[in-house]
């Protein structure tokens, strides 16, 4: 999953130099958003193996 955040990270500044118009934005919101679950995903799964342990 985090290779998609990355990917998305990646394509925003390409598409921005493509394109002239705002729709590059698009791409940077949903890397956020890609990396806002990454990051609730991660920290769920680190509080279950606590909890487990």
């Amino acid at each position: 999953m985090w290779a998609a955040f990355l990917v998305m990270a990646a394509y925003a500044p390409f598409t921005a130099w493509l394109s002239d118009d705002d729709t590059w934005f698009l791409s940077i919101v949903v890397a956020c958003l890609v990396a806002t679950v990454l990051i609730a995903d991660d920290s769920a799964r680190a509080a279950r193996r606590v909890k487990r342990d």
